[in-house]
């Protein structure tokens, strides 16, 4: 069985480092047999959470935008990756409503108390993050966020892989060990057993 593979490229800006990046990871997803699914927030109609909290009673967000059928993708994949620039110490807004609408899904799992649907291959998630500065707790904010998100989708141990210092458009190119990891990361979690966890 072939490993499905959900990449949402989080960047604003059209060829970026972390556009860049997320190449490199689909290479590597596809170079390792899965099947990838490649989306940028960017080109996504996505709202941000009316924190409502209808998604607690009825198990639906009363938004109607491209949440709807990427919920389905997040639930229904075995890997999902993000890859992101940070800015602020967090990720862009429009990567963040997306986070942030899946309070949809946090509902189903904690108010609701429904399962996700049960995959063939374990769920797993990677975040891969590049920011401009070189500052020790440049990735903290995202760190949490990436723990909370991904326990809302089932999943463990996700992995993160962080680079600092790398801001001008394109400059990632000259980083070629950066972009050799991550599509080796690609690689990894191609195959079905995944990425061991972290001991």
């Amino acid at each position: 069985m072939s490993v499905k593979a959900l990449v949402i490229a989080g960047s604003p800006r059209k060829g970026g480092n972390s556009d860049i990046m997320a190449e490199h990871l689909v290479r590597g997803l596809e170079e390792g047999g899965a099947a990838v699914t490649l989306l940028h927030a960017r080109d996504l109609k996505v709202g941000h959470c009316l924190g409502c909290n209808a998604c607690s009673r009825t198990g639906e967000c009363v938004r109607r935008d491209d949440m709807q059928s990427l919920y389905g993708l997040l639930t229904h994949s075995h890997r999902v990756c993000l890859v992101t620039p940070i800015f602020f110490c967090l990720v862009p807004s429009i990567t963040q409503a997306i986070i942030e609408r899946c309070q949809t899904l946090w509902a189903h799992k904690y108010p609701l108390q429904r399962s996700l649907p049960e995959l063939e291959l374990p769920r797993q998630g990677l975040v891969a993050a590049v920011g401009g500065t070189h500052g020790k707790r440049m990735f903290d904010a995202l760190r949490c966020t990436a723990h909370y998100w991904f326990d809302t989708l089932d999943v463990a141990h996700p992995h993160l892989l962080t680079y600092g210092g790398i801001d001008e458009k394109g400059a990632i190119r000259e980083h070629p060990e950066v972009l050799e990891e991550v599509r080796q990361a690609g690689l990894r979690l191609a195959t079905p057993e995944g990425w061991p966890p972290e001991a």
